[in-house]
Parts: C-alpha cells; structure tokens; sequence
C-alpha cells in the first residue's frame, strides 16, 4: 500500500499516512488532529544494477526532503 506525505496547515508538523491510492478522504492531523492538511508530494528514486545482477536490485529511495529554509533545499543561485 503507498504511503504519503502530509503537511498540517495549524501545527506545521508532517506526518506519512499509508493508504489506498482510491481513498480519497482528507485525513486529519496525525498531531493536532486538525483537518487542515495539504498532501506533500515527493520523488521516488530508483537505484539498483542496470544488468539485474547481484544483490540492492531494484531498491527504492526517497529522496532528501529540503532543508536550509529555501523552497528547494537552498540549491537557487
């Protein structure tokens, strides 16, 4: 089952709800319990050998949420 990421628009506070992709119910704040909340959508990247040999195939890693304040991480020039 996917999970996703969610932002509350009261606390502030994140939280990652595991749910069907055909639910489409708004949760409440896993924190506060507020029903002001907004999806945050992340990526999904991919490692693993190209050839499907050895072990680590396929394996999946989310990529770094951003940090340093800025809205992609601090990497704007």
């Amino acid at each position: 089952m996917p999970s996703y990421d969610y932002r509350c628009q009261s606390c502030r506070e994140t939280f990652e709800i595991e749910r069907s992709m055909n639910d489409d119910t708004k949760p409440a704040c896993a924190h506060c319990g507020s029903g002001e909340v907004s999806r945050i959508f992340t990526v999904n990247v991919a490692t693993g050998n190209r050839s499907g040999q050895g072990k680590g195939k396929g394996k999946v890693q989310q990529a770094p949420k951003p940090s340093g304040g800025h809205c992609c991480g601090g990497g704007c020039h």
